[in-house]
């Protein structure tokens, strides 16, 4: 990918997006005054959004190089590639923000409970009773984020059904929640639409 190109239109438009997804985060969280509960392939879209432009430049470098570099050069994406197939792995399920680790938990119980199952807590493990289905929760109560996800296909729609129920309940009843994360966000976009002006103002010859 020819230089100026990538400095001056994509990593602009790439910018420009990303913080439009952080801040709608952040807005979200903070004026509406509620957790925000959504698929983590959201997040990992974004990933690979991020990571793009680095791809490109380094496939069209390779493409172009002399035979001596070309493996070398071909490293870069590769790597990102293993990457982001691995982030493909690890975001599965639903990713909150804004919450408490209370907040959560009694979210996910009541929507459980919602669709007529009791749940059995283990250290990291969710099981549902009646099925014997199980599920992944990581909270990071102390940044305001949360992870629900499956351990398998069977989960996954139950998984699904209870996301949609932790919405449900975080829209209708209040609770403790932690903005640190909105915060954040809210800085980083403001910093990336920065940036991406600053780079639309560049004179490259």
């Amino acid at each position: 990918m020819n230089s100026t190109i990538l400095l001056k239109v994509a990593m602009p438009i790439i910018f420009i997006l990303m913080a439009s997804f952080f801040i709608f985060i952040a807005l979200k969280t903070l004026i509406g005054r509620r957790p925000l509960i959504f698929s983590s392939r959201w997040l990992f879209a974004f990933m690979c959004l991020a990571f793009l432009p680095s791809i490109a430049n380094s496939v069209s470098l390779g493409f172009s190089s002399s035979e001596g570099l070309g493996m070398i050069i071909w490293i870069n994406p590769l790597m990102f590639t293993v990457l982001l197939v691995f982030l493909w792995i690890q975001m599965k399920g639903y990713m909150a923000f804004a919450i408490s680790d209370s907040y959560f938990r009694e979210a996910l119980l009541a929507s459980s409970s919602a669709l007529g199952f009791s749940i059995e807590e283990t250290m990291s493990r969710l099981k549902i009773k009646e099925t014997g289905q199980e599920m992944q929760v990581a909270i990071q109560g102390w940044i305001g984020t949360a992870q629900l996800k499956s351990t398998g296909k069977k989960s996954n729609e139950v998984v699904k059904q209870i996301a949609h129920g932790m919405t449900k309940y975080f829209q209708c009843t209040p609770g403790k929640m932690n903005y640190l994360t909105s915060y954040f966000y809210l800085i980083i976009g403001a910093f990336m639409i920065a940036m991406s002006l600053w780079m639309l103002t560049l004179k490259i010859n």
